[in-house]
Protein backbone atom coordinates (compact mmCIF):
# COMPACT_ATOMS: atom_id res chain seq x y z
CA UNK A 1 0.00 0.00 0.00
CA UNK A 2 1.16 3.45 -0.91
CA UNK A 3 1.72 6.30 1.39
CA UNK A 4 -0.35 8.14 -0.22
CA UNK A 5 -3.29 5.09 0.53
CA UNK A 6 -1.98 5.11 4.56
CA UNK A 7 -2.60 8.78 4.61
CA UNK A 8 -6.42 8.63 3.53
CA UNK A 9 -7.09 5.32 5.46
CA UNK A 10 -5.84 7.60 8.27
CA UNK A 11 -7.46 10.24 7.17
CA UNK A 12 -11.14 8.19 6.70
CA UNK A 13 -10.55 6.59 10.16
CA UNK A 14 -9.75 10.12 12.69
CA UNK A 15 -12.29 11.60 10.88
CA UNK A 16 -14.76 8.53 11.61
CA UNK A 17 -13.34 9.05 15.28
CA UNK A 18 -14.36 12.54 15.56
CA UNK A 19 -17.61 12.37 14.38
CA UNK A 20 -18.12 9.77 17.15
CA UNK A 21 -17.05 11.62 19.82
CA UNK A 22 -18.96 14.55 18.92
CA UNK A 23 -22.31 12.87 18.53
CA UNK A 24 -21.90 10.95 21.85
CA UNK A 25 -24.49 12.41 23.64
CA UNK A 26 -22.62 12.89 26.47
CA UNK A 27 -23.30 14.58 29.53
CA UNK A 28 -26.37 14.76 31.98
CA UNK A 29 -30.11 14.09 30.53
CA UNK A 30 -31.87 16.71 30.19
CA UNK A 31 -35.57 18.05 30.25
CA UNK A 32 -37.26 20.93 29.11
CA UNK A 33 -39.35 22.66 32.58
CA UNK A 34 -42.53 23.85 32.00
CA UNK A 35 -44.84 25.03 35.09
CA UNK A 36 -46.93 28.05 36.61
CA UNK A 37 -46.98 30.78 39.45
CA UNK A 38 -49.93 31.05 40.95
CA UNK A 39 -51.64 32.64 43.85
CA UNK A 40 -53.99 31.07 46.36
CA UNK A 41 -54.46 28.26 43.49
CA UNK A 42 -55.12 30.94 40.76
CA UNK A 43 -53.13 32.33 38.29
CA UNK A 44 -50.56 35.03 39.15
CA UNK A 45 -51.51 37.32 35.91
CA UNK A 46 -49.49 40.32 34.92
CA UNK A 47 -50.78 42.60 32.26
CA UNK A 48 -50.29 46.05 31.07
CA UNK A 49 -48.02 48.33 28.72
CA UNK A 50 -45.18 47.68 31.23
CA UNK A 51 -45.48 44.28 31.67
CA UNK A 52 -45.14 43.79 28.28
CA UNK A 53 -42.35 45.99 27.39
CA UNK A 54 -40.35 43.77 30.12
CA UNK A 55 -40.14 47.06 32.99
CA UNK A 56 -42.68 44.76 35.57
CA UNK A 57 -42.27 40.95 35.59
CA UNK A 58 -41.17 37.69 37.76
CA UNK A 59 -38.26 36.10 37.30
CA UNK A 60 -37.62 32.33 38.05
CA UNK A 61 -34.56 31.00 38.54
CA UNK A 62 -33.70 27.59 39.45
CA UNK A 63 -30.69 26.87 41.33
CA UNK A 64 -29.02 23.32 41.15
CA UNK A 65 -28.89 21.80 44.64
CA UNK A 66 -26.65 18.84 46.81
CA UNK A 67 -27.83 16.05 48.75
CA UNK A 68 -27.51 18.60 51.81
CA UNK A 69 -30.06 21.20 50.22
CA UNK A 70 -27.32 23.47 49.94
CA UNK A 71 -26.85 25.46 46.66
CA UNK A 72 -24.31 23.72 44.25
CA UNK A 73 -21.46 27.07 43.60
CA UNK A 74 -20.05 24.07 41.02
CA UNK A 75 -23.53 23.69 38.76
CA UNK A 76 -24.85 26.62 36.29
CA UNK A 77 -28.17 28.11 36.87
CA UNK A 78 -30.97 28.20 34.91
CA UNK A 79 -33.98 31.16 34.92
CA UNK A 80 -36.76 32.90 33.55
CA UNK A 81 -39.55 35.11 33.52
CA UNK A 82 -43.48 33.78 33.64
CA UNK A 83 -45.74 35.19 31.28
CA UNK A 84 -48.78 36.97 31.29
CA UNK A 85 -50.71 34.17 31.84
CA UNK A 86 -48.27 33.05 35.01
CA UNK A 87 -46.96 30.25 33.15
CA UNK A 88 -42.91 29.34 32.38
CA UNK A 89 -40.74 27.34 30.14
CA UNK A 90 -37.28 27.03 31.04
CA UNK A 91 -35.64 25.63 27.81
CA UNK A 92 -31.99 25.42 29.47
CA UNK A 93 -28.81 25.59 27.19
CA UNK A 94 -29.91 25.73 23.68
CA UNK A 95 -33.51 24.77 24.23
CA UNK A 96 -32.72 21.19 25.40
CA UNK A 97 -33.57 21.78 28.66
CA UNK A 98 -32.10 22.01 31.89
CA UNK A 99 -30.13 18.69 33.91
CA UNK A 100 -32.36 16.58 36.29
CA UNK A 101 -31.73 16.77 39.46
CA UNK A 102 -33.15 18.73 42.74
CA UNK A 103 -33.27 22.86 42.80
CA UNK A 104 -34.64 25.38 44.95
CA UNK A 105 -36.29 27.77 42.72
CA UNK A 106 -36.14 31.37 43.59
CA UNK A 107 -38.62 34.30 42.67
CA UNK A 108 -38.42 38.26 42.15
CA UNK A 109 -41.43 40.26 41.27
CA UNK A 110 -39.33 43.10 39.12
CA UNK A 111 -41.49 46.70 39.39
CA UNK A 112 -39.52 49.73 39.16
CA UNK A 113 -41.78 51.66 40.60
CA UNK A 114 -42.37 49.56 43.39
CA UNK A 115 -39.58 50.84 46.10
CA UNK A 116 -39.04 49.40 49.52
CA UNK A 117 -37.62 51.35 52.38
CA UNK A 118 -33.97 49.68 50.88
CA UNK A 119 -34.81 50.83 47.60
CA UNK A 120 -35.72 47.40 46.24
CA UNK A 121 -37.97 46.95 43.38
CA UNK A 122 -39.08 43.59 44.32
CA UNK A 123 -42.98 43.43 44.81
CA UNK A 124 -42.40 40.29 47.19
CA UNK A 125 -39.45 42.23 49.25
CA UNK A 126 -37.23 38.76 49.13
CA UNK A 127 -39.46 36.55 50.30
CA UNK A 128 -38.85 34.03 47.85
CA UNK A 129 -35.10 34.97 47.44
CA UNK A 130 -32.69 32.91 46.71
CA UNK A 131 -31.50 32.51 50.78
CA UNK A 132 -35.38 32.74 51.84
CA UNK A 133 -37.40 30.66 49.24
CA UNK A 134 -38.86 27.77 50.29
CA UNK A 135 -39.56 26.19 47.12
CA UNK A 136 -37.66 23.04 45.74
CA UNK A 137 -38.10 20.57 43.41
CA UNK A 138 -36.89 17.51 42.21
CA UNK A 139 -36.83 17.50 38.22
CA UNK A 140 -37.23 14.67 36.67
CA UNK A 141 -39.76 14.75 33.88
CA UNK A 142 -40.61 16.86 31.52
CA UNK A 143 -44.22 15.65 31.25
CA UNK A 144 -44.38 16.94 34.77
CA UNK A 145 -45.89 20.65 34.86
CA UNK A 146 -44.23 22.45 38.07
CA UNK A 147 -46.65 24.38 40.55
CA UNK A 148 -45.43 27.50 42.65
CA UNK A 149 -47.84 29.17 44.75
CA UNK A 150 -46.62 32.32 46.00
CA UNK A 151 -49.84 33.01 48.50
CA UNK A 152 -48.77 29.88 51.03
CA UNK A 153 -44.73 30.16 50.61
CA UNK A 154 -45.11 26.33 49.13
CA UNK A 155 -45.17 24.75 45.92
CA UNK A 156 -46.87 21.56 44.28
CA UNK A 157 -45.40 18.34 43.44
CA UNK A 158 -44.92 17.99 39.61
CA UNK A 159 -48.00 16.91 38.57
CA UNK A 160 -48.68 13.17 38.92
CA UNK A 161 -45.02 12.66 40.56
CA UNK A 162 -45.63 12.20 44.49
CA UNK A 163 -42.68 12.91 46.73
CA UNK A 164 -41.13 15.37 44.31
CA UNK A 165 -42.84 18.47 45.25
CA UNK A 166 -41.28 20.84 47.43
CA UNK A 167 -38.70 19.83 50.75
CA UNK A 168 -38.48 22.11 53.47
CA UNK A 169 -35.90 24.14 54.00
CA UNK A 170 -32.13 23.12 55.09
CA UNK A 171 -31.97 23.23 59.32
CA UNK A 172 -28.99 25.65 60.54
CA UNK A 173 -26.39 24.09 60.95
CA UNK A 174 -26.07 23.36 65.40
CA UNK A 175 -30.03 24.41 65.21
Amino acid sequence: MSIAQQLIRFSVVVAVGLALVGCGGGGPRRVIVKGRVVEGGKPLELKGDQFKAGAIGVEVTFYPIDTAGKVDQTKQSYGTRIREDGTFQLDGELGKGIPVGKYKVALRFSDPMYRTPKGQGDRWEGKFALDKTPFSFDVQDASKEIVIDVSTGGGAAPSGTPGQGPQPPAKPAGG
